[in-house]
């Protein structure tokens, strides 16, 4: 027969394991917390959900979230979940872009290329003819297929001085990627790409 001592410890150990088991489980008790997880879904009210959790609150710097994207998030103390945006996979390097043909660098600016940030598209480079200039309506260069946006849209970009204001129409296509410039009169010697960005 057990004592009423050895009862009583015994007793007061069991709850202690089972307090502290509540405790690793409650948000208010364990205090914040942070994880990895990957989206699942993406809502119209700037929540998102991952991981087997729901309407989890982004960041203003997550912005343009996407299904699939491993993604930083942290727990208040209060239990409310926030993500703070993706974290990075690989390292993102500017990747050089393949001219059309006849098209070079004039020998001057960065060499056309591309910048990936999540779902944000960064441009830069000039391109120009290998003789001549640019006609009206040509295809200066093709985006791959990955980093393409989803409408056609166009820009105002530098261009050589030989007209005021130096500046000319590019204008990538949603198809094809095509990338081509526009100026009916004073054909340009070269383009600018950069400043160029969108999401895909």
């Amino acid at each position: 027969m057990r004592s009423a001592h050895s009862t009583s410890r015994d007793l007061a150990a069991a709850l202690a394991r089972r307090a502290q088991r509540a405790g690793e489980q409650t948000p208010s008790v364990r205090g914040s917390d942070w994880s990895g997880a990957v989206v699942t879904a993406v809502h119209t009210d700037g929540t998102v959900d991952a991981d087997g959790l729901e309407g989890i609150r982004c960041m203003e710097t997550y912005s343009q979230p996407a299904t699939g994207d491993l993604i930083y998030i942290t727990q208040s103390s209060s239990g409310n979940w926030l993500a703070w945006g993706r974290t990075a996979t690989v390292f993102q390097d500017w990747t050089d872009l393949t001219l059309a043909s006849g098209m070079q660098n004039p020998g001057h600016g960065w060499t056309a290329s591309y910048l990936r940030e999540g779902r944000r598209i960064w441009l830069r480079g000039r391109v120009g003819p290998t003789t001549g200039t640019i006609a009206d309506g040509t295809t200066i260069l093709t985006l791959p297929t990955a980093i393409r946006p989803g409408v056609a849209a166009a820009w105002a970009v530098a261009r050589d001085a030989s007209a005021v204001p130096a500046t000319i129409r590019v204008e990538i296509t949603a198809a094809t990627g095509a990338v081509r410039t526009y100026q009916s009169t004073n054909l340009p010697q070269w383009v600018a790409l950069d400043g160029i960005t969108y999401t895909i």
